[in-house]
């Protein structure tokens, strides 16, 4: 999560994946120790343009449905790095149908200068019928710095996140918006992205529109950005 709206916002690897992806996911035991790696063409996290050509990579392990994990990014002026954990419980309603529940708690820490540090507490509940897939977020956080007016008073450090993912298949929608402190300072977004598999690799291609022009800090239009992502995803153990 950057600076205000003047370094923008961050987050974690999350943001491409949806909640109903997540869980003990080993087919050979209960406990599963995977990792992540790839490159970004451009970081756009909770609809916040970033830094360009960002590599990043990370661990996770889940056992039970209980799921704990770190990820790093290079931002360019630092390193962020992300500390996670959480419970999901999946209920299977018929062969191709399911609802889950969770509950998480996410930290984002930086090196250098880039950032203060951002703890939130993360609320989940989503559902699949078929090829669709329904995912919900609500997010508690608090920034250890200060979230500005647009007259450039201090609004506050307290901020909350909801957001709502619709999938088809391999394209999905989201809808994100900020409030409390955050809610004039950061806005909401739209994304709209697909992704598929080639040769081992997740690829996917989003575009991201942002209405609130404060982010950029530079005019008064709407905003519309595009990324596109490769990542590789690896089993490092299972029991």
């Amino acid at each position: 999560m950057k600076k205000n709206f003047k370094s923008l916002f961050c987050g974690s690897v999350f943001v491409a994946t949806s909640f109903t992806s997540l869980g003990v996911s080993a087919e050979g035991g209960d406990i599963s120790i995977t990792g992540n790696a790839g490159i970004l063409s451009d970081y756009i996290f909770r609809g916040i343009p970033q830094d360009s050509g960002v590599g990043n990579g990370g661990f996770d392990i889940e056992a039970y449905g209980v799921y704990l994990g770190t990820w790093a990014a290079d931002v360019g002026d630092g390193i962020e790095y992300d500390i996670y954990g959480g419970y999901i419980y999946d209920h299977e309603l018929s062969e191709d149908s399911s609802v889950n529940v969770g509950i998480g708690y996410t930290s984002y820490q930086y090196s250098d200068d880039f950032d203060e540090e951002y703890n939130e507490v993360n609320l989940y509940a989503g559902g699949v019928v078929g090829d669709f897939s329904l995912d919900l977020e609500y997010t508690i956080g608090d920034y250890n710095g200060d979230f500005l007016e647009d007259d450039g008073s201090i609004d506050g450090d307290d901020y909350t996140f909801m957001a709502a993912t619709l999938t088809y298949g391999s394209t999905y929608l989201t809808y994100g918006d900020f409030g409390d402190d955050a809610d004039d300072a950061l806005g909401n977004y739209f994304e709209l992205g697909y992704t598929t598999e080639l040769a081992g690799f997740d690829l996917t291609g989003a575009l991201v529109y942002t209405n609130d022009a404060n982010i950029l800090a530079e005019d008064d239009e709407d905003e519309l950005e595009a990324y596109v992502s490769i990542s590789w995803n690896f089993d490092v153990a299972s029991f």
